[in-house]
């Protein structure tokens, strides 16, 4: 009877010294990942001028949502959703003159003005380079295999913009699948359950490793607690075209 009571409470002790170890490695994880993140600003600034009175006057708009650096051909790029990078623009005039620009804020405060390599609508993808100093050294990897049915994920985001020194923001879900979505042109999309809002888009899904498997671009218009991501699939291969198609669409986002 002893001999059975010590192989189960030595069962018992190493299953919760493997637990805390689990979770030890996810807090490693999550802390390394934070250092990627980034805060993207879309900023409008718009100026009315009245004719007659020969006045004009000036309105700053701006829109938030979160960034990550990754690899892209070998360089640190900020990955984020496209819907953040191309802005509706309402039509200049004589009478309407609008600037627009992006940037990126990490998590210490540091801003970097970035531009456009290429994005994909359907899909709602980004990636961002900086034009005012070289992004950080550190890096988020993307998995080498695609999130299984039910596996935890976790997701580091800037809600409401609300992202400030150690204070990064970190939510926990699962992974639900993958379905057709109607609009998004009956393209295949990822769900995960992890709760968002208006500063969550471009916001990276990771795996308890801290590889990225996703990146949300929106929620699901019955339930915030269900967001939509590309799919891992469509995610790899985005970052993972060659040399060739960014300078091509370098020439062709410039203008």
């Amino acid at each position: 009877m002893k001999k059975y009571l010590k192989a189960f409470l030595l069962t018992a002790m190493l299953l919760i010294l493997n637990s805390c170890a689990g979770q030890t490695n996810i807090i490693k994880s999550m802390t390394n990942a934070k250092k990627s993140i980034l805060k993207i600003e879309t900023w409008a600034r718009i100026g009315e001028c009245n004719e007659k009175s020969m006045s004009c006057e000036k309105h700053q708009l701006r829109s938030t949502g979160t960034g990550s650096v990754v690899l892209h051909a070998d360089q640190k790029v900020v990955l984020t959703a496209a819907h953040m990078c191309i802005q509706d623009k309402p039509k200049q005039s004589s009478v309407v003159q609008i600037q627009y620009y992006l940037k990126a804020i990490d998590r210490k405060g540091k801003e970097y003005i970035v531009e456009i390599i290429k994005y994909d609508v359907e899909d709602d993808i980004c990636i961002l380079r900086s034009v005012s100093g070289e992004l950080g050294p550190n890096y988020i990897r993307i998995s080498v295999k695609a999130p299984e049915y039910a596996e935890r994920a976790y997701n580091l985001a800037a809600p409401g913009g609300v992202i400030k020194g150690e204070m990064v923001p970190v939510f926990e879900g699962m992974f639900f699948g993958k379905v057709i979505e109607p609009l998004f042109n009956d393209k295949e999309v990822a769900l995960y359950g992890i709760p968002a809002m208006g500063g969550s888009s471009g916001s990276p899904v990771l795996n308890a490793k801290g590889e990225l498997i996703g990146m949300i671009h929106s929620v699901h218009y019955r339930f915030h607690h269900v967001t939509l991501s590309a799919t891992y699939e469509r995610l790899w291969n985005f970052l993972n075209a060659g040399h060739t198609q960014i300078i091509r669409c370098l020439k062709q986002c410039q203008h």
